[in-house]
């Protein structure tokens, strides 16, 4: 009789255990989700299931889903949906993913003991309430990066199981469940090691991370997320970016930063009033305010530059000289004088812009830059062309050596003014350097100008050369055309200027500049009435000159 008792007694322990077993694996079926990926077009790219790991929507998931993916969305047990709003993390080795979900979720409890070989696991779908269960063994584990470990189980996995949670007798997640190339086996990468995924100041570069569209979160540390703010302007689109300092600001509702880079982004839509406010709130956060006047004021300065159209009676240049100066006052640095004599300059107080840009050249920010703004405000002042020279000269001369592309700009601005004074010969030795130092980084239009300015300085071999290369670089210009042509009658290549001609007339048959050099070019081949016709031609095409070569030569 004892004896059936103890039986007894044995049973219900064992069934206890059993039940409560049953009851912590399936608890974590409130924590798994199934996942949806699109494409831009708006078709499913792919679905996985996935499970939270914190309450604020941290999730891990497949990896593969998200490639190409332009948004993503999860449905919970219970048919809920939420969208994705950002990826934290992927490593396409092992195909897994960290993303985070927008809204307040149950998370599991992740497993800090790994599941031993010849152990028990648990496959989990999504469920509101009673969850299905699978039951999986551990037939072999393999350790990576000397902490994590990854698991063959068998049976092989369902598709309908992929991504769901591995699950310990204990209600605690070990693992996240992915097929196997071996057949009649199934896969579990550590679900520690993708919750130890964190975005980092370069993640927007990542090879990996760059294959989905979705946006990647931003680092924790502010002074890291700043990086990305300020890289990614280059690379998203305007919505991307924008999407990308809603978070930043969202993240960091105390720094300034955010909201100096919004009221940029507002200030360019045309939206001023939003962009004042932004830099209000600036000013309120900001430890240092004068980093933000000196930003406010480049703000309203680049408006009253380049949407002067678009009138906004609270900014004006003397509200931006007046946001510089409040800068100077709060922090002396050269470079606010500096935007200071840049508005003194668009208001056209030109002796005063260049006064403060030479006592600039006096302190630690001298550079090119303020002797070349020191040269226009002379040419602007109709000072004598030896002083906008010398001073084009020391713009050339404060240039860090060897030169480099940063130096070309001022070469090419001294180019430019000794043409203009008729010194033809030095100013194609200023093309000559920028040329060489901007090499593969010019269009045909700067071959084009050197080409003008060679002719001048009776330069004919160069000049021919310069003209071939903008031929070369926009072959569907029919002007480059045209000037070649003209170029060839010059050196009288009559035959060459007519065959050019020819090819322009070809290339734009309404282009009245190819009927007057190719009637120019077979009157000096003595074909007078051909070429009186194409004269004619170009004269009713518009051409003002066409009439006085055919009075001259008809």
């Amino acid at each position: 009789m004892k004896k059936i008792i103890l039986i007894y007694v044995c049973l219900l322990t064992v069934l206890g255990q059993a039940s409560a077993q049953s009851s912590a694996v399936q608890k974590v079926g409130r924590s798994v989700f199934t996942l949806t990926t699109y494409s831009e077009d708006g078709t499913v790219i792919a679905t996985s299931h996935g499970f939270f790991i914190s309450s604020d929507g941290l999730a891990l998931s497949e990896w593969k889903p998200f490639i190409g993916a332009v948004r993503a969305e999860v449905t919970d047990g219970s048919g809920k949906i939420y969208p994705v709003d950002c990826v934290c993390g992927a490593n396409e080795l092992y195909d897994v993913v960290k993303f985070r979900v927008e809204g307040r979720f149950t998370p599991v409890t992740l497993a800090k003991t790994p599941s031993d070989k010849e152990s028990k696991l648990w496959a989990v779908s999504p469920s509101a309430k009673k969850a299905s269960t699978t039951e999986m063994n551990v037939s072999q584990t393999e350790k990576f990066m000397d902490t994590y470990l990854y698991y063959v189980l068998t049976p092989s996995v369902e598709p309908e199981l992929t991504g769901c949670p591995l699950v310990a007798a204990n209600g605690e997640v070990v693992a996240l469940l992915q097929p196997s190339s071996e057949a009649g086996k199934s896969s579990g990468t550590s679900a520690l090691y993708i919750a130890s995924f964190k975005p980092e100041a370069l993640s927007a570069n990542n090879s990996t991370l760059r294959r989905t569209k979705i946006r990647i979160d931003l680092p924790d540390d502010k002074e890291q997320a700043l990086l990305p703010l300020m890289m990614s302007a280059e690379q998203y689109d305007s919505a991307a970016y924008v999407a990308l300092v809603e978070s930043f600001i969202k993240k960091f509702p105390t720094a300034h930063d955010g909201y100096v880079t919004r009221a940029g982004i507002s200030m360019a839509a045309g939206d001023f009033e939003k962009a004042t406010r932004d830099m209000e709130t600036a000013l309120k956060y900001a430890e240092k305010k004068d980093e933000v006047h000196f930003a406010y004021a480049n703000l309203i300065y680049q408006k009253e530059l380049y949407q002067a159209d678009k009138p906004y009676t609270a900014w004006s240049l003397d509200k931006a000289y007046e946001e510089a100066q409040k800068a100077y006052n709060v922090n002396p640095l050269p470079i606010y004088r500096h935007l200071q004599a840049q508005i003194d300059y668009v208001k056209g107080d030109y002796q005063k812009a260049y006064d403060t840009f030479i006592d600039l050249t006096k302190t630690p920010i001298r550079n090119s830059e303020l002797y070349y703004e020191g040269a226009q405000c002379k040419k602007m002042l109709n000072a004598p062309q030896r002083e906008v020279l010398e001073l084009l000269d020391s713009a050339v001369a404060v240039c860090p050596k060897p030169l480099l592309p940063i130096s070309a700009p001022y070469l090419l601005a001294r180019g430019i003014y000794l043409e203009e004074i008729g010194e033809y010969r030095r100013a194609v030795r200023d093309y000559n350097v920028y040329d060489t130092l901007m090499v593969g980084r010019i269009g045909a239009d700067f071959y084009y100008m050197r080409e003008q300015c060679e002719v001048k300085g009776k330069l004919y071999k160069q000049a021919l050369e310069d003209i071939n290369r903008a031929i070369m670089l926009a072959p569907g210009e029919p002007m480059y055309l045209a000037e070649k042509s003209s170029l060839l009658l010059r050196v009288n290549m009559k035959e060459e200027a007519f065959a050019t001609a020819d090819n322009c007339i070809k290339m734009a048959p309404e282009y009245a500049e190819g009927y007057l050099l190719r009637g120019l070019a077979a009157v000096q081949q003595g074909r007078k009435k051909q070429g009186l016709d194409d004269l004619q031609k170009a004269k009713e095409l518009g051409n003002e000159q066409a009439q006085s070569l055919i009075d001259k030569y008809k």
